[in-house]
């Protein structure tokens, strides 16, 4: 088995880094590749999730989480320094190694293994989750990849959550379900823990010695070949995350179809905004209320019909119509009406 060190801290280069290694990364035949990874502070979106269904995005923007998508399905988390990300690609002859497929338990086992060895008592649980008791600590998804020379790869990556902050966890992932109205999957709540609280007294580590401990039980139990990304893999791989990764078209979703409605009371009277989302633009902008304006308000509205429903781009195009905002409604700035659209 290979096994990729990776120092990275930023979540589209890690994201990133999963396809380059589907489609560049062969190994010696059909060898196994691993991978351990931590994250700034994002929320990681499963491929078919809608962003604004999932995710309280003035809550991210204010403690400066991104939001990043996955290639693999299954439903939203949280990463931060205190969560380990580990990734695990497979070949997949034809007819061969099918079984790897969707095999959970498979893949799951080594983390299992690790934990049980410092003590904790971990086990795999209904289809992709792994517990402690009754409470969950990793999610797991697979994502299978032909790639330009026509090997098909199994990619099963999980999070294993070590000493998250669980009050951003909580608020992050705490989105206002009035506001989408979405035919999109939806992330299927569970309690979760972290594996901190559950090490016996007797094993004292934090995030670090924990990255290092499973690193070292994976490379001595699989006798890995070490590899590093080089300057011009590194160079590869910002490309694809540039040009992909952190793109509004990848992030918030090409393919959905939704409606976001929102609705604020201020001093000067109440602002409702309405619009639907096609292949990830804004059309149908209504803004209403009991409001005064001197200039009518569909040319405000205007503004927003084929913009990106990108949550910076928003706020970029409010703050460039400024102080002509209360134009269209009295009293209203830049920030308020903002704090409408999201």
């Amino acid at each position: 088995m290979i096994y990729i060190k990776n120092d990275s801290r930023d979540p589209y280069f890690n994201t990133a880094s999963e396809e380059y290694i589907l489609e560049n990364f062969n190994g010696a035949g059909q060898e196994d590749i691993f991978m351990l990874w931590r994250n700034a502070p994002c929320v990681y979106l499963g491929k078919n999730q809608n962003a604004y269904a999932e995710i309280n995005l003035a809550y991210a923007e204010k403690n400066g989480i991104k939001v990043v998508r996955r290639l693999s399905g299954g439903g939203c988390v949280y990463h931060d320094m205190g969560n380990i990300n580990f990734s695990h690609f497979s070949v997949v002859s034809q007819g061969e190694n099918e079984e790897k497929i969707l095999n959970f338990e498979y893949f799951t086992k080594p983390v299992i293994g690790a934990l049980r060895s410092l003590g904790v008592d971990a086990k795999l649980a209904g289809r992709n989750d792994l517990l402690i008791g009754d409470m969950k600590f990793s999610g797991n998804a697979q994502y299978v990849h032909k790639n330009k020379a026509g090997q098909k790869k199994v990619l099963h990556h999980g999070t294993i959550l070590f000493d998250a902050d669980m009050s951003k966890l909580s608020e992050v992932l705490n989105a206002d379900e009035e506001k989408i109205k979405s035919k999109n999957v939806k992330s299927v709540k569970s309690r979760v823990t972290n594996v901190a609280c559950h090490l016996p007294e007797s094993v004292k580590m934090g995030a670090d010695g924990f990255f290092d401990y499973l690193e070292g039980y994976f490379i001595q139990k699989n006798n890995c070949q070490i590899r590093r990304f080089d300057g011009q893999d590194k160079k590869n791989i910002d490309f694809l995350a540039g040009s992909r990764y952190k793109t509004s078209e990848f992030i918030y979703g090409a393919n959905l179809k939704y409606s976001f409605e929102n609705k604020k009371r201020f001093g000067f009277g109440t602002v409702e905004v309405r619009f639907n989302v096609l292949d990830s633009k804004i059309n149908g902008t209504k803004i209403c209320g009991d409001f005064f304006g001197e200039d009518e308000i569909q040319e405000l509205e205007k503004h927003f019909d084929g913009l990106p429903h990108d949550f910076a781009l928003i706020k970029e195009k409010i703050e460039n119509i400024g102080a002509d905002i209360g134009k269209f409604i009295k009293g209203c700035d830049a920030e308020k009406l903002f704090s409408v659209f999201i």
